[in-house]
């Protein structure tokens, strides 16, 4: 019997947004069909959803620090810190380890500094998924840069976005950066309409006739919350049965996007139309049940995976035309974008998603079978395999 090489996982959060239900599905597509490589992955020593799902598909977990760079340990140039961070997580990986042969570490995300640490004076071998555009402070775009360049033997980015971001500040990169995009499953069945209506009269608490729209994603900067929130004051003197819920939960001690956004629904005299809600599990079911969904980014994203995720629950989207969402969505084909940060070209794209239910429908359809074609977690997984092969 062959012997399966270990493949370490850095995982920088326990959570389930983007990179983390990314990490997911190509470690269950691996421990599923992989007759070469055993996924293995570090987690911090935090609570969380991803840590819950890999304990149920019985895939090994090592808890350990993942030595996480932050904005303002880069502004500080706190490198100290960093160091000392290393050297505990280092501690746990050996403990965590000890009997197992590590053929490769792969950081899910540049934020994650171990594996470029740890591999750099060994001869092992190191990947890193690239999540993220960082293209700012300035600083985090140069240090991550020389991270790519000097620390890793193989980049991956997951959209053609984030390999033109990076590429372009250093070409160098592109002679060892592959391009792999997302891949995304459906994790539950679609619902009946009997329990469409109860999630949007009960969770959404909205009556059967409103038009509901949502915003899924982390309260955070870049993710166009207060930008949505004015376009839908605009909207719904006119459309008095249009509904908004934002849907997802803070980055860890950054609880004033949240409070703000509160704040705002409260002074703008939204209360009865706005539904804010927190992290919710089964997220093809909220998808289903809404009518529109919105990815109004005002930065670039990497890739913008709740856009594939509404395509694959059948629900019309719109976003930014902007980083990766605009190498998702088919503008006019499969959903409509419109200009990042332009409130009348955002308003006009959903007065047409809500005028014309002719167009919405059809979009929906040919986005449906888009999502299915062009981003499954078996085709993603497949193009890694074929990395893995190369490498090691």
């Amino acid at each position: 019997m062959n012997h399966k090489k270990n493949i370490l996982f850095v995982s920088i959060a326990c959570d389930m947004y983007g990179s983390s239900k990314v990490l997911l599905s190509l470690v269950l597509q691996m421990k599923q069909h992989s007759e070469d490589y055993n996924p293995i992955v570090c987690l911090p020593p935090e609570e969380g959803p991803l840590r819950q799902n890999l304990i149920d598909a019985g895939i090994q977990i090592i808890e350990m620090p993942v030595v996480k760079l932050t904005r303002s340990m880069l502004k500080s140039l706190n490198f100290i810190g960093l160091y000392r961070e290393y050297l505990r997580a280092k501690r746990k990986f050996k403990q965590g380890t000890e009997g197992i042969s590590v053929d490769c570490i792969q950081s899910n995300t540049l934020a994650t500094m171990f594996g470029a640490m740890y591999c750099k004076f060994r001869n092992l071998k190191h990947v890193i998924h690239v999540h993220e555009i960082m293209d700012r402070p300035k600083i985090a775009s140069f240090f991550f840069k020389l991270v790519l360049k000097y620390g890793c033997d193989e980049i991956i980015y997951n959209s053609e976005a984030t390999a033109a971001f990076y590429n372009g500040m250093a070409p160098s990169l592109e002679k060892k950066s592959t391009m792999i995009v997302n891949g995304v499953d459906r994790n539950s069945d679609v619902i009946s309409e009997e329990q469409r209506i109860k999630i949007r009269t009960g969770i959404f608490q909205s009556k059967p006739q409103d038009f509901i729209i949502g915003l899924l994603g982390r309260f955070n900067r870049l993710k166009g919350h207060q930008l949505t929130l004015e376009v839908f004051k605009e909207l719904s003197s006119s459309y008095p049965d249009l509904k908004l819920c934002f849907i997802g939960s803070p980055p860890p001690n950054q609880e004033h996007f949240l409070v703000n956004l509160r704040e705002s629904v409260r002074s703008m005299g939204l209360s009865d139309k706005v539904r804010i809600m927190g992290f919710q599990d089964d997220v093809f079911a909220i998808l289903e049940a809404l009518d529109l969904v919105v990815v109004p980014s005002t930065e670039p994203e990497s890739f913008g995976l709740v856009v594939v995720e509404a395509m694959l629950a059948g629900t019309a989207v719109s976003g930014s035309d902007i980083g990766g969402i605009s190498t998702i969505i088919d503008h006019g084909q499969t959903g409509l974008l419109f200009k990042p940060n332009d409130k009348d070209d955002f308003k006009k794209a959903v007065i047409s998603l809500l005028n014309d239910t002719s167009m919405k429908t059809s979009m929906e359809k040919k986005a449906l079978i888009k999502a299915k074609e062009s981003f499954s977690s078996e085709a993603m997984f497949r193009k890694f395999n074929l990395l893995y092969h190369k490498t090691l």
